[in-house]
């Protein structure tokens, strides 16, 4: 029922530096961090003996978390974060999300940015920007307060004493000294922050001065539009699972059942800390999962409503200004306490201290005259009391951006913080032709038409996300955006190669460009469906049904057309190739480009097959034989016919391959996966390549070797493109600062940008491979 997220995440922190960033080092032995793009990124920090104490993730390995130490005035002021990420209630979810970021520091980023409440600078975070500050990731699934374990499963639900964990680290970094020290949290961290919000208060001395701030974790217990109490059942199922119980503040716990104490609503009255609540009332998240959540919809009747609220009809805009209501009644012992704070905005939204946007910006939300950043400092200095909610009876705008349109009918889209933020639109009618998502719900996609000279101009782009390979991942996936149109973005942003801006974007900036999310588990490739588990394998249907849908908007007069993907999307670019050159006349200009989608046929550390037998579950799984390449099927297995070095040869439409030779999500699936090191001896290497061992370096260095050998006969096609570098990354082509940027990857004095460009259009023949790396692997 809650979202596990699989994201094509870009880490170049190793093998070529591709930033103009600074190390800076504020104490011995701290994490280093870096400024990437005016952003300062802090690498992650594993505790290093949790496991003897039985503080461990789901899957067991140690949890991490990323610090930054304060200086100046904020030298014993600490700020302790608890990020978001959700939980879960059952095995089935339990065991998806250990494979996740959510449950495993194995997937963690190696660094990740520090923006909003955690930001470096004076100027986006006036009251904590030189405090100590602490992120730490979510790897348990019941907000650090389960203690429990299911050894068939192989689970480990020890958040209380991953909690236990984090305060001694921290303790031990100076935290025991602190003057001041404010616990906060995001979604399950804000629950966190409530639920551990006294007993952070108990780690100091009365003289110091602590406070906790809870954003986005206030979750009502209500029903949803059926009266059914969906996410209290939900709660039970965590608070049942995990072991719960025991670890839930006892004032609650010696008059009421523990699924209620689950319950900020429950909970806030006994709290004797000072706490802060910051909400939105039309939560964006809530709205999916509590109110209108996908069981209580089966005919897709809020589905318009969910993707674009400007859809939404006056009865359903009445039932969330009910909930709205609801939600301000609840929080009025909040309001009547002094000591206490809150800020509910009308913000179509989910966690906002974190975000620099939302938490300290010039277009930032504004109650009253004051941002989030000004009314969360008011009240921990106690500079005034603050008790502000958005008066605005919906949707205030809370960004100082612009509407436009097109084009009648066309998708609404706004320039937010300077990014063009592109609607969702569910594919009409598709589920007549039996093109459904995962779950059965609509496929959908985002669209910004083109003009002036890109106006017959088309570039359709295919979001990543992975796959499925059997009944149990499928089933998780289906809960998730990639696979339910239900829980997908209601607006996304058009960034990189879909840039609106000619700047960021020279030769598509003006194209049609059109991004498609993945909600089926086999690269649009699929057929075949399990009635048992509810499962619609319908992926080669929806890419049928998206062409159709976009050839319906003009595409079909296309003078130019480019198709991309990134990750899973990448092979579906690839396996559609000549598919999509199919559509169009012969005078249309027609080529394909697959970034971080050439996924090598390789053995793992240990000699196994491990990605060739995941790929030939989910090719098995989801009837994607049908639906191969002939010319590859005629005479390879069809597991073999799924990985792209077995199509290059045969696709005669130009193709051009964007990847990182050091690819992070091969690295870790196909190189390394789990199973490969039980012992853990690669999680350091994974997380930080700076500390692979000379034999850890070798064995990556053999696998450039093996995905540049495999890359050779494509090489020698001149209508084809190529730029392989050595960035520790995965999908370069989305992302502003992989993409064009001034301090992007070169090759050559060349971004990606540039390179794809020249060879789209034919201003030079591009296939470069950046050798800059291999000093770090003895010859």
């Amino acid at each position: 029922m809650m979202k596990f997220l699989w994201v094509c995440i870009v880490v170049a922190f190793c093998f070529s530096k591709w930033v103009d960033g600074f190390v800076q080092y504020s104490h011995r032995g701290d994490p280093k961090t870096e400024i990437i793009n005016n952003t300062l990124m802090v690498s992650i920090t594993l505790i290093r003996g949790a496991e003897a104490k039985g503080a461990v993730c789901l899957d067991g390995t140690l949890p991490a978390y990323y610090f930054n130490r304060g200086h100046g005035s904020g030298a014993n002021s600490w700020v302790v974060h608890f990020q978001g990420g959700g939980w879960c209630s059952n095995i089935t979810e339990c065991v998806a999300r250990a494979k996740t970021q959510f449950g495993s520091s194995r997937y963690m980023l190696p660094e990740t940015g520090f923006t909003g409440i955690l930001s470096f600078k004076a100027e986006e975070n006036p009251d904590f920007f030189n405090w100590n500050r602490v992120l730490i990731p979510s790897c348990d699934g019941a907000s650090y307060s389960g203690d429990s374990e299911n050894k068939e499963a192989q689970l480990h639900f020890r958040g209380k004493r991953i909690w236990l964990a984090f305060m001694e680290e921290l303790m031990s970094l100076g935290m025991r000294h602190a003057k001041r020290a404010l616990i906060s949290g995001c979604s399950a961290g804000g629950l966190t922050s409530i639920l551990h919000c006294d007993k952070f208060r108990s780690l100091f001395g009365k003289s110091t001065k602590v406070k906790c701030l809870s954003d986005a974790g206030f979750f009502p217990d209500e029903v949803d539009i059926s009266g059914e109490p969906t996410f209290r059942k939900f709660f039970s199922g965590v608070v049942s699972l995990q072991g719960v119980k025991k670890n839930l503040p006892r004032f609650c716990t010696r008059h009421l059942d523990p699924t209620s104490c689950f319950f900020p609503q429950n909970l806030i009255s006994g709290i004797k800390t000072p706490l802060f609540i910051l909400n939105s009332a039309y939560d964006i998240y809530q709205f999916y999962a509590i109110l209108v959540p996908a069981s209580t919809d089966p005919n897709g009747l809020w589905d318009n409503c969910k993707s674009n609220i400007t859809n939404c009809s006056p009865s359903q805009l009445q039932i969330m200004k009910g909930y709205r209501s609801q939600m301000l009644n609840l929080l009025k012992p909040i309001s009547k306490s002094k000591q206490n704070g809150m800020s509910i905005t009308s913000c179509y939204a989910h966690c906002q201290a974190q975000y620099q946007v939302m938490w300290h910006a010039d277009n930032s939300t504004l109650i009253g005259t004051k941002t989030i950043s000004q009314s969360v400092g008011d009240w921990y200095f106690d500079r005034a009391e603050v008790k502000v909610y958005d008066e605005a009876t919906f949707f205030s705008n809370w960004v100082d951006g612009f509407v436009q349109y097109s084009h009648e009918g066309d998708p609404k889209t706004e320039i937010i913080n300077n990014t063009l933020m592109v609607s969702l639109t569910l594919i009409q009618g598709a589920d007549a032709k039996g093109a459904v998502c995962l779950d059965g719900t609509l496929p959908a996609y985002y669209f910004h038409r083109g003009h002036g000279s890109g106006k017959k101009n088309w570039l359709v782009h295919f979001q990543g996300g992975g796959w499925c390979g059997n009944i149990t991942d499928c089933v998780a996936r289906k809960k998730t955006q990639l696979g339910s149109s239900n829980l997908m973005l209601p607006e996304t942003g058009f960034t990189g190669i879909l840039s609106y801006k000619a700047e960021e974007n020279p030769d598509f900036f003006n194209w049609n460009r059109v991004m498609l999310p993945s909600c089926d588990g086999a690269s649009f490739s699929g057929d075949s469906e399990n009635k048992e588990a509810q499962l619609q394998f319908r992926g080669h249907r929806i890419w049928l049904a998206a062409m159709e849908k976009l050839m319906s908007l003009g595409m079909r007069h296309a003078k130019k057309a480019l198709i991309s993907g990134c990750s899973a999307g990448g092979v579906t670019s690839i396996l559609h190739c000549d598919k999509f050159r199919g559509l169009f006349r012969r005078s249309t200009k027609v080529k394909c480009l697959s970034d971080a989608g050439f996924f090598l046929d390789s053995v793992d550390i240990t000699g196994e097959p491990t990605f060739r037998n995941f790929f030939s579950n989910v090719v098995s799984l989801q009837g994607v034989k049908e639906n191969l390449p002939h010319f590859c099927t005629s005479h390879l297995d069809p597991t073999s016919c799924f990985f792209p070095q077995n199509l290059l040869a045969g696709i005669k439409t130009p193709l051009f391959i964007l990847n990182s030779a050091y690819d992070s999500f091969q690295f870790q699936f196909s190189l390394v996966p789990a199973s490969a090191d039980p012992n853990g001896l690669w999680n350091s290497c994974k997380l930080n390549v700076t500390n692979c061992s000379p034999s850890q370096l070798h064995i990556l260095q053999g696998f450039r070797s093996r995905m540049l050998h495999a890359l050779k006969p494509f090489s020698k096609s001149k209508q084809n493109g190529m730029f392989i570098n050595s960035c520790y990354a995965h999908c370069q082509s989305q992302f502003q600062l992989t993409w064009y940027a001034a301090n992007s990857t070169i090759i050559g004095n060349k971004t990606i940008s540039q390179s794809i460009g020249d060879w789209y259009f034919d201003r030079a023949e591009v296939k470069v491979v950046d050798k800059s790396c291999h000093h770090l692997v003895p010859q």
